[in-house]
This record gives structure tokens, C-alpha cells and sequence, in this order.
């Protein structure tokens, strides 16, 4: 049976809740921490495509980045960045690996390596920072956004499983 209009107002709203409930956890509770700064908004961008599929994945992927860049993350280049790793999960998980926590886990190892790598890659590039001084950055950054992976996942499996799937194959 397919969702109803009520039903798909519901579960954006129980998307967008774990939104704004991850993005305050990694800047107001996390931030102020003595520790690296995870990247939880793009991981949860990544279980955005992985429950839900590529279409749903890409919306809220740019939802997710408009956050971050509101935040003062990057600028308007998240909003794209995300909504492309939003999509590409969702593909992924479609056509390659499954739609469960090893399939999230494997394209949000994919997705930060290539966050990381591009930050580092930049700022190289510019001659900002010594390679040393930022691998001693992005590691621990790195570490910290997958150790989180899992709980971001589970807040939206969450959505996914008490509120109906958008997406149907």
C-alpha cells in the first residue's frame, strides 16, 4: 500500500528531527569537547540514501549540507557534496551492498575518506598547513566520525522502520 500524503509529511518530520537532534549533539555537546570534531552530518546524509534510496538520499543529503553550511561548515558546497553522498549510498546500496548497518558503515567509510581527503587535499594544495599538521587533524576527525557511524544510523533506522519506507524497489 502506498503512503499517504500524511504519511510522508510524518516521516520528513521524523527525518528532520534527527537532523536537527545529530547537528546539535556534533556542534553543542560534541564541539566544546577536548576532541576532534566528527562529521555526523554527512554520515547521516549517507543513512539518508542507504534507508531510503538514491531519490530520498539526495533531498536529504542537501538538506543535511544546507545545516552544516548554515553552521558555518565549508559554505554552500556542502549542500551539493552531501546531496551527491545521499545519492550515491542510495545507489550503491540499490545495485552493490545491502541496506543495513554493514552497507551504511561501508559508504560512510567511502564518503569521509573522500571528505577528508579532498579538506586535506585543498588545504595542501594552498600551502595552509604542513601534511603533518593536518593528517594530525583529519585522523582523529577521521576515527571519531566512524565511531559515531553506528548510533547516527540507528537514529535513522529509526525513522525508516517506525514510519514507513519512502522508497519501494
Amino acid at each position: 500500500m502506498p503512503m499517504t500524503r500524511h504519511d510522508k509529511i510524518l516521516k520528513w518530520t521524523a527525518y528532520l528531527l534527527v537532523m536537527l537532534g545529530v547537528a546539535v549533539v556534533n556542534y553543542y555537546v560534541l564541539g566544546p569537547l577536548p576532541i576532534s570534531l566528527p562529521l555526523l552530518l554527512p554520515v547521516l546524509a549517507v543513512a539518508g540514501g542507504t534507508l531510503e534510496g538514491a531519490p530520498f538520499g539526495a533531498v536529504y543529503g542537501a538538506a543535511c549540507g544546507a545545516v552544516m553550511s548554515a553552521l558555518g561548515y565549508l559554505g554552500p558546497g556542502c549542500v551539493l557534496s552531501l546531496s551527491v553522498f545521499g545519492w550515491v549510498s542510495g545507489i550503491t546500496t540499490q545495485y552493490l551492498l545491502r541496506r543495513d548497518a554493514w552497507g551504511h558503515m561501508i559508504c560512510s567509510v567511502a564518503a569521509v575518506l573522500l571528505w577528508e581527503g579532498w579538506t586535506v587535499g585543498i588545504r595542501l594544495l594552498r600551502r595552509t598547513a604542513p601534511a603533518e599538521v593536518l593528517l594530525r587533524v583529519a585522523a582523529p576527525e577521521l576515527l571519531w566520525t566512524l565511531a559515531l557511524a553506528l548510533p547516527v544510523y540507528w537514529a535513522g533506522r529509526f525513522c525508516c522502520v517506525n514510519y514507513g519506507r519512502i522508497y519501494h524497489e
